[in-house]
């Protein structure tokens, strides 16, 4: 996961929308808060046998949906917040830290002062945060013990299956667009994966949306360092055309994505994917040492600081 938010932090703003949504849904359709709804979406419940209760088939099964969907409900607020390690407050202050940061950045511009690569690429990341803290406001963080509600969701004398074991590959798609084409499976694993949330047409669609946006943004943002001063020539048509790559496909997957209704065309569009992720992964590492290597050779106004002062009315 870690890997994933350095190379492609974008995916991890669509995974945070994903749970959004779907927490959305949930507290529309079935009346759960919103604390609920994020604590089901991340698999923070399980039945008697601890299985998770994460999948909409399990709250809409005839026998045990509806008994799972009252327990789900009586459960407290507090139960579920005394089990985070993240409150309003310290939201509030990574959140504020991010603002603070994007607001000096924009100070620098301001100011016709020098704005780095590693500013540039910060702010980018800072940007991404504030989209995530802003999605993940009522989910509770680095939960590591569920929450045990409802009957058992396995009949008496069934057989136990051992866990899934998702492939890599499985995984990485499924940070992408939650689709685990039907692998995962609540009562065969003791877990949900790592990007796991709730599969729903309903919202899926504009989950995606959402992610395309919030990834060519996170391109256009390194674009707006096209014109700032770089060691060499070289480096600086590099940095362009990789901020442009970055921009490019992220835009690019939404038409990909129109072109999936069309089976024809499913062996073209695997190779569209893998060569598409692969410069997407190549412009990024690219981005990241460039970032790196300008620091050998710093214009002057690069360490002015910002005058404040400025923005402070004088009678």
């Amino acid at each position: 996961m870690m890997l994933i938010a350095m190379i492609a932090p974008e995916v991890m703003v669509g995974f945070a929308a994903r749970q959004f949504f779907a927490s959305q849904w949930l507290v529309k359709k079935y009346k759960f808060s919103r604390t609920q709804a994020f604590f089901f979406c991340m698999g923070g419940f399980v039945s008697s046998d601890e299985h998770p209760i994460a999948t909409k088939k399990q709250l809409q099964d005839p026998e045990l949906g509806s008994k799972l969907q009252e327990a789900i409900r009586n459960v407290n607020k507090e139960k579920i917040t005394d089990k985070s390690k993240g409150d309003a407050l310290s939201k509030g202050v990574a959140l504020l830290q991010g603002s603070w940061f994007i607001l000096q950045t924009l100070a620098r511009a301001h100011q016709r002062l020098a704005i780095t690569q590693l500013e540039v690429a910060t702010l980018a990341f800072a940007v991404m945060n504030i989209f995530i803290w802003l999605l993940w406001w009522n989910k509770p963080l680095d939960v590591q013990l569920p929450i045990v509600v409802g009957p058992p969701t396995q009949p008496d004398g069934e057989p136990r299956t051992l866990p899934v074991q998702l492939s890599h590959w499985t995984r990485f798609l499924g940070a992408i667009d939650g689709n685990y084409n039907d692998e995962y499976k609540p009562l065969s694993s003791v877990s949900v994966p790592s990007f796991w949330s709730m599969d729903n047409e309903e919202y899926s669609n504009g989950a995606y949306i959402f992610l395309v946006l919030v990834g060519t943004l996170f391109g256009a943002i390194h674009c707006a360092a096209w014109n700032t001063i770089f060691p060499t020539p070289a480096e600086m048509w590099i940095w362009r055309m990789s901020a442009l790559v970055i921009a490019a496909i992220s835009a690019f997957s939404l038409f990909l994505s129109l072109l999936t209704m069309n089976d024809r065309l499913g062996s073209t569009l695997v190779v569209f994917l893998i060569l598409g992720i692969s410069l997407y992964i190549a412009a990024r590492i690219i981005l990241i040492v460039l970032t790196l290597m300008e620091l050998r050779s710093l214009p002057a106004s690069a360490f002015v600081p910002v005058n404040w002062s400025t923005y402070i009315p004088h009678i």
